[in-house]
């Protein structure tokens, strides 16, 4: 089976659409060039689209008759322009029902659960095919899942986006995706989050080039046990112990007084940090001993 991908080629598709044979101007090129008015068909394809330098949305929906589908095919086609007109963009609508049902159902008006005649088309994927091909046909109910594929002229898919059953997609994000991909083609630079048409991009960095081998540490005590060796060593090592054994001797001498009758006699705090020292002098991890 084959499976869309982005940045590989998309699968190619010929098959018949419902659609407005009364577009004017550039969509006219493309879609009422074989326009049936009897039947209200047509037979379109992706590498048409792709053939005349067009984006391609490609936008599968469940089913015909239903609830969320016809809010978002509404929605679309009230904006066709701002996809054919400013961005060269193709919208194309696909289902696995049948060109009848989808002729019936795009001439019914909307008080009866009808689309009310809109101006995208409607693209029937009776056979599955193209659903199959692009990897979003659920093979147990037979319907196509509700999934957008963005396709750019040369016929490579730049982005994919699948949702579930009963959330509907939106035209401004469409929009600004293909906005978003136009502006990286053009200028090769990148968009950031809620990047908008308009706005400044993000030069994309080179890789830094690392020469050499890379080490590697695998815990703290490797990295440290060579630092703690060199500060450790020679005179600095021996003027750093003479100067902890005074401390030391010092609190011994401070412990050999009576004790505080706050401080518990049997306190071995001097112990602890007599064996931490010498800890850190044989070059012991250093820790607090207990």
């Amino acid at each position: 089976m084959i499976r869309a991908s982005v940045g590989k080629p998309a699968p190619d598709f010929t098959a018949t659409a419902v659609m407005d044979g009364r577009l004017k101007g550039k969509a006219s090129l493309i879609y009422t060039e074989n326009y049936q008015k009897l039947t209200g068909t047509a037979e379109i394809s992706l590498s048409a689209y792709t053939g005349a330098n067009h984006w391609v949305a490609l936008i599968f929906f469940p089913k015909a008759w239903s609830f969320v589908c016809p809010t978002e095919i509404r929605a679309f086609s009230e904006r066709l322009e701002e996809f054919l007109y400013s961005r060269s963009c193709a919208v194309v609508f696909a289902s696995t029902d049948t060109e009848l049902c989808l002729r019936a159902w795009n001439h019914t008006n909307e008080m009866e659960g009808g689309l009310g005649g809109v101006h995208v088309p409607l693209m029937s994927d009776s056979n599955h095919k193209i659903s199959r091909d692009y990897g979003v046909l659920l093979e147990d109910e037979g319907v196509a899942e509700r999934a957008l594929f963005i396709i750019d002229p040369k016929g490579n898919v730049r982005n994919i986006t699948i949702s579930d059953a009963d959330v509907g997609r939106s035209v401004d994000e469409t929009l600004r995706i293909i906005d978003a991909l136009a502006f990286k083609d053009e200028y090769g630079e990148g968009c950031p989050v809620n990047w908008k048409k308009g706005e400044a991009g993000l030069k994309m960095a080179e890789q830094t080039k690392v020469e050499g081998p890379i080490e590697m540490k695998k815990s703290w005590s490797e990295w440290a046990r060579p630092k703690l060796q060199r500060a450790w060593s020679g005179q600095s090592q021996r003027s750093i112990g003479s100067g902890t054994m005074r401390t030391l001797n010092t609190f011994k001498s401070v412990s050999e007084t009576p004790p505080s009758p706050l401080v518990s006699p049997t306190s071995s705090a001097i112990n602890i940090m007599e064996r931490n020292m010498e800890a850190a002098m044989a070059n012991h991890n250093i820790g607090l001993a207990t």
